[in-house]
């Protein structure tokens, strides 16, 4: 059984969030039970892009101040760091008001392009990753995740979070390898959750995101603070307050596969939110035969369509596309579906919203 506590918090200002951090942490022991003097403790958010806080696309930074402070009220040294999908690294910490809070609190900004690498144990799908030596080297993992979805993965939460310790271009090439093949994906993203062991996760749920995740969908108020030891169970109960089978998610079925997926008891006030719109390319093919699957996704897996009106040809969905099918032709782009593998990583990085899933 593992415990997910969850403290309702209607806005973003630093008293009220600072209220509803403690009051989440408190069922789990407090932040004591998770960091000790003198450690090094990494706050991992979702920092996808140079995107402002309103916009809902990143963890907002009112919760990592706090949950910075309760680090450093706890004798230890809060470190901030990710590998954004897109823009300057500086770029995004201002944009997306890390800068600031890495000033006001004294947070230490780490660098995640450097690689190191990690062998797994036995059992696990894959032998070998490369993950960021920072991370590596910190003493704890907070996880801060943003409640999103996601075109390719249907959701971004607290396991999905974790995929930003995958230094820079790495990204692309692993998803150049999984293809159309979300089990691969979702297996990957276990196995470099398993890897780091977080210590804790917080997930920002105050205005999470619906829809066209993980950059152009809505903002959709949920008014809520997540925490567990176990981002697995997080991840579960946050797919049964929005009301779903947890099996749905691609990472869920995949624990559940290999009895990693544990029975989960909420604590505090439960959030339920009728209504949560999935993304239009969430992936439907879930427990159909394998023979079915990979057919039935060629022809039916939405693809991804530029509006002409909206985008400006800066061409970072061309850099961003992992199989290179993206070309920019007379200052727009042009996409080669034959080769596409629905990663829906141009979506991703337009700054503009340009890049639909249809």
């Amino acid at each position: 059984m593992s415990f997910v506590a969850v403290a309702r918090c209607s806005d973003y200002s630093p008293p009220a969030v600072r209220r509803a951090v403690e009051e989440v942490l408190a069922p789990l022991g407090g932040i004591e039970a998770f960091v000790h003097p003198g450690e090094r403790v990494l706050l991992k958010p979702n920092l996808l892009q140079a995107s402002l806080p309103e916009k809902a696309v990143t963890t907002h930074p009112v919760v990592v101040q706090v949950v910075a402070e309760l680090v450093k009220d706890a004798g230890a040294q809060p470190l901030l760091g990710d590998s954004p999908a897109v823009g300057p690294w500086k770029l995004v910490l201002r944009r997306t008001g890390m800068y600031e809070v890495a000033r006001r609190v004294g947070v230490e900004v780490v660098n995640f392009s450097k690689p190191q690498r990690v062998l797994l144990p036995e059992g696990f799908s894959f032998r070998v990753l490369e993950l960021a030596s920072a991370a590596l080297s910190a003493d704890r993992i907070i996880n801060l995740p943003k409640l999103k979805t996601h075109s390719m993965m249907l959701m971004t939460l607290a396991v999905k979070n974790l995929f930003g310790c995958v230094p820079g271009m790495r990204k692309a090439g692993w998803h150049l390898k999984a293809g159309t093949d979300r089990g691969f994906f979702a297996t990957l993203l276990l196995e470099i959750c398993l890897a780091l062991k977080p210590c804790l996760t917080v997930m920002d749920a105050i205005v999470a995101m619906e829809g066209e995740g993980p950059t152009s969908g809505t903002p959709r108020r949920v008014g809520a603070l997540i925490a567990s030891e176990d981002p697995v169970a997080l991840d579960r109960a946050v797919m049964e307050a929005l009301g779903f089978e947890p099996t749905v998610l691609p990472v869920l079925e995949v624990a559940s596969r290999r009895g990693l997926l544990p029975e989960v008891k909420v604590i505090g006030d439960p959030f339920t939110t009728s209504a949560f719109r999935l993304p239009r390319a969430a992936d439907l093919t879930w427990g159909l035969p394998g023979f079915l699957k990979g057919p039935i996704r060629r022809a039916f897996l939405p693809r991804p369509k530029v509006d002409f009106g909206r985008c400006k040809g800066c061409g970072l969905c061309a850099e961003a596309c992992p199989p290179k099918v993206i070309t920019i032709i007379g200052g727009k782009p042009n996409i080669d579906y034959t080769g596409c593998i629905r990663c829906y990583c141009c979506q991703e990085v337009c700054p503009e919203g340009a890049v639909e899933i249809r």
